[in-house]
């Protein structure tokens, strides 16, 4: 897949394109984009995704939710459903400065030689997100290109959408906001140094080291899978918090991970950028004693299964780490994913 991050003038001859920040790639967004590609086998263009970096409000109200996908996993998953080119775009002041019409003429036009844009039924843009649907519709039997839009997506009768997504990750129900993306949650990241303890007491961990504008689930163990370079897909049970036993912080005192703004329960749980420090995340693969430092790693996180734990010394949290290692694997031997698209 192509991948561009500045839109200069013909970038692409003609395309038919779909626009979101498209945050989880859930099945609303694919419905989106599955438009677009559909357009573009209709009229012989190359199918592509007009999207951004970071997530707007970063810029238009200095927070923004951390989020389901970073621009890596993103552009993976538009390309596994068809996408050949992505325009990725940073979110800048010049940037919000255009009005609709000159964002449409000169990106969506002018860079990417759009014939077909395919939109979500909510979707704006442009200065003050000024523009919508009806706007898109009108400038584009002007320029030339038809306008698609999707509507909302349900599953089992759940509205599917970024912020109810986020609100299951935290809560720990991750078996819903698995059905709620088509797929685990997952996250990335390089495999960095710890202080060695799990390898001292026999549960040797990879500290993973994520994006620090990723959501992480709630403090607490899961069963889960790794996914290392080559495909591999290994049973495993995932720690998420500040390892009371040995440093002292728990539940009570712990830095909150993320702040909400201004109720999650009546705003669809906005979770913001600028958090405490996240909490560690460390893996425990099973049956499995390799050197991953510094190779990059997905985890998904697939079943809440206990809350983190003050153990009164070493033997007890052995004790525990060995029957989460045993709910884990019986976990995972039962489930039906053991994959992600990221």
């Amino acid at each position: 897949m192509e991948t561009f991050y500045e839109a200069q003038p013909g970038l692409l001859k003609e395309s038919a394109i779909a626009l979101g920040f498209f945050d989880g790639v859930h099945p609303g967004h694919q419905v989106v984009i599955g438009k677009a590609v559909e357009e573009a086998k209709r009229l012989g263009v190359k199918p592509g995704v007009v999207t951004f970096r970071d997530h707007p409000r970063t810029l238009t109200r200095g927070a923004s939710p951390l989020l389901l996908t970073v621009i890596e996993q993103r552009l993976e998953l538009f390309a596994a459903l068809g996408v050949e080119a992505a325009l990725v775009l940073s979110f800048t002041e010049d940037l919000c400065k255009l009005s609709p019409k000159e964002y449409v003429e000169e990106i969506l036009a002018g860079a990417m030689g759009a014939r077909s844009i395919s939109v979500g039924f909510n979707h704006h843009f442009g200065r003050d997100r000024e523009g919508d649907p009806d706007l898109l519709r009108k400038l584009g039997e002007r320029l030339g290109f038809c306008v698609h839009v999707s509507e909302m997506v349900y599953v089992d009768g759940r509205e599917v959408s970024s912020s109810q997504i986020r609100e299951q990750i935290l809560a720990g129900e991750l078996e819903l906001a698995a059905e709620l993306l088509s797929r685990p949650y997952a996250v990335p990241g390089v495999v960095v140094h710890g202080e060695g303890r799990g390898r001292k007491i026999g549960f040797p961990t990879a500290n993973l080291g994520p994006s620090d504008v990723q959501l992480i689930p709630r403090r607490g163990v899961y069963a889960g899978v790794t996914h290392l370079a080559g495909g591999r897909a290994l049973k495993s049970v995932i720690n998420v918090g500040y390892r009371p036993t040995f440093t002292g912080i728990t539940t009570s005192n712990a830095p909150a991970q993320v702040a909400t703004s201004p109720a999650p329960q009546t705003n669809g749980g906005c979770v913001v950028v600028k958090p405490a420090p996240q909490p560690l995340v460390e893996v425990h693969i099973l049956d499995f004693d390799e050197d991953l430092y510094g190779q990059r790693i997905t985890v998904d996180f697939l079943k809440y299964l206990r809350s983190e734990k003050k153990f009164d010394g070493v033997e007890a949290l052995k004790r525990q780490i060995a029957q989460d290692s045993d709910d884990a694997r019986a976990y995972t031997s039962q489930s039906i994913s053991c994959t992600s698209y990221s």
